[in-house]
């Protein structure tokens, strides 16, 4: 069906998205999509994945899932809905991807033509970028490329990485990206600057913010993600030894699940904090928006991994703003472009447990209120209607 002639129609491509609530994957690109559905008949484009719908649709904005391997039980690379993580847990995941890439063009150019979209925001370098890259050209559409951060960091680990990015870029009339070390990242990767817009994703400031009244008496810590190495979850269960010692009753939940599940239970038991440590796995987002409305702290405790990568700017510092909480997170990346120290919350040095440990327990003994308000001002500026807004600007909507 082709939109109403009065209303633009575009699509965003991505590898990450939720197959169904509450399954712990990133829902940013699809809040992104409802937040410019304000402006635009919006498609979602995803490679499919076992279990997942190829037709749906969310809070206005449509879902297309491509097929690209048959059968569907052997489509690795996008299985749980997440294409980064399943690329190095799978030697076959890998060999797909040529034809995932193949695929999503000739799925990408259909949907393109049938949606009369005039813009392709494409969301992540490859193989998102350069699939949007090539059908954008071919057909005189804009391209709006928003790099994330494991994108550009895969590609200075490969072969003609570098060629490939600088093909993406020169053939994007938009670059954004998640933060200041991914955009540097990005410089360097490219040998020149790419111009590239800070745009951190946004926050349903209402669905977060709420009158705490009176203050918190609680010693409760949240953690918010998936169990990846770049998240630093170790740190923060090593430095809980520390905060257990000045707050006696302070507790630490783990919301999420991933592939460092149980190297952080076998941690938890060693370091004998069982009865400080829960771990609910992934829940629905309603249920995470009460998990950080209740904590004290939450704690983002990110970390340049093994293979030099790290995040952008995780969606979950300017939720847990939003609510209200004290937040704690490292200096790395996107964080510190959103995160002041001791302002809106506190800063501390990545894979140290110590300086976390510093900073959660002079978080837990904040009353005054100040960094809550700064926080909440700085959560209320990335609002979704707000980052629809701009993000329109960027596909070429007029307002």
């Amino acid at each position: 069906m082709r939109p109403s002639p009065s209303v633009p129609s575009v699509v965003i491509t991505t590898g990450t998205l939720p197959v169904r609530e509450g399954d712990g994957v990133p829902r940013f690109v699809l809040d992104l999509g409802i937040s410019i559905a304000r402006h635009a008949a919006v498609t979602i484009l995803a490679p499919h994945c076992e279990g997942a719908r190829r037709l749906e649709e969310v809070d206005g904005v449509q879902i297309e899932r491509f097929r690209y391997f048959l059968p569907t039980a052997l489509q690795r690379l996008s299985r749980g809905g997440v294409l980064a993580v399943n690329l190095r847990a799978s030697k076959l995941a890998a060999l797909q991807i040529p034809i995932l890439l193949v695929a999503q063009v000739f799925a990408l150019w259909r949907l393109v033509k049938k949606t009369e979209a005039i813009a392709v925001n494409s969301h992540w370098l490859i193989p998102q970028g350069l699939s949007g890259a090539l059908v954008c050209r071919l057909l005189g559409v804009r391209h709006v490329l928003h790099v994330h951060a494991g994108d550009v960091y895969l590609l200075r680990r490969i072969p003609l990485g570098g060629l490939v990015a600088r093909f993406v870029v020169k053939r994007s009339d938009q670059v954004l990206a998640d933060g200041s070390h991914v955009r540097d990242a990005l410089d360097e990767l490219l040998g020149y600057p790419s111009e590239a817009v800070l745009r951190p994703m946004g926050v349903w400031f209402d669905r977060f913010n709420r009158d705490r009244g009176t203050p918190d008496v609680s010693k409760s810590i949240v953690f918010v993600g998936r169990f990846v190495e770049k998240k630093g979850i170790p740190y923060l269960v090593r430095a809980m030894g520390d905060v257990r010692r000045r707050h006696p009753d302070a507790r630490l939940t783990l919301i999420g699940a991933g592939p460092m599940e149980d190297e952080v239970h076998e941690l938890v038991g060693r370091l004998g904090l069982h009865d400080a440590v829960e771990f609910t796995g992934p829940l629905p987002h309603s249920e995470v928006v009460e998990h950080l409305r209740r904590s004290a702290v939450a704690c983002v405790p990110s970390i340049i991994d093994s293979r030099g990568e790290t995040e952008g700017m995780p969606t979950v510092v300017l939720e847990a703003m939003a609510a209200g909480t004290r937040v704690v997170g490292t200096n790395v990346d996107g964080i510190p472009d959103v995160l002041e120290d001791r302002h809106n919350g506190w800063l501390c040095e990545p894979a140290d447990a110590e300086d976390l440990a510093r900073a959660i327990n002079e978080a837990l003994a904040d009353d005054s209120g100040y960094q809550r308000a700064n926080a909440v001002a700085t959560s209320s500026q990335h609002d979704w209607s707000r980052v629809g807004d701009e993000y329109a600007a960027y596909l070429g909507i007029e307002p």
